[in-house]
């Protein structure tokens, strides 16, 4: 399908495993689980985007697993725009601190893979993570 310039919004997100892959990393924002994400700046790859809004959004600095990105398209009544998402899977190499804007509030969150279903506010989220989930258990049974 094709969308006038002016009428996309890109941004980039990722979820983010623990070093032992039994968590995931997730934010609260307004009473809603989610993974973060958050708007590719001009002349940012999405890569960068999405490792630098886990950076901010949840003070962790985290590693992108090769060869794996989603692809999400959704029309956003809000601000009456396409939103295209670009979802990776990465894992964590260390917390530090929240680095938010004055507008934002964000609580930092992980949630145990085997109860994330119930946890996670948005299906999407639901569905990217359950394409993780089979990506490491293919690597597991490899």
């Amino acid at each position: 399908m094709l969308y006038p310039a002016d009428e996309l919004l890109f941004s980039a997100g990722a979820i983010i495993f623990d070093k032992t892959r039994t968590s995931v990393l997730a934010i609260v924002s307004q009473g809603e689980v989610m993974f973060p994400k958050g708007r590719v700046e001009k002349d940012e790859q999405p890569e960068a985007a999405a490792i630098r809004e886990v950076l901010e959004e949840t003070g962790a600095r985290c590693t992108l697993w090769p060869g794996l990105r989603a692809l999400e398209t959704r029309y956003s009544t809000a601000i009456s725009k396409t939103k295209v998402v670009y979802w990776y899977a990465g894992d964590l190499v260390e917390m530090g601190e929240q680095m938010l804007e004055s507008h934002e509030d964000m609580e930092v969150r992980w949630v145990d893979v085997r109860g994330a279903a119930s946890v996670l506010s948005f299906e999407n989220d639901r569905e990217l993570l359950a394409v993780c989930l089979g990506v490491l258990a293919d690597q597991q049974s490899a």
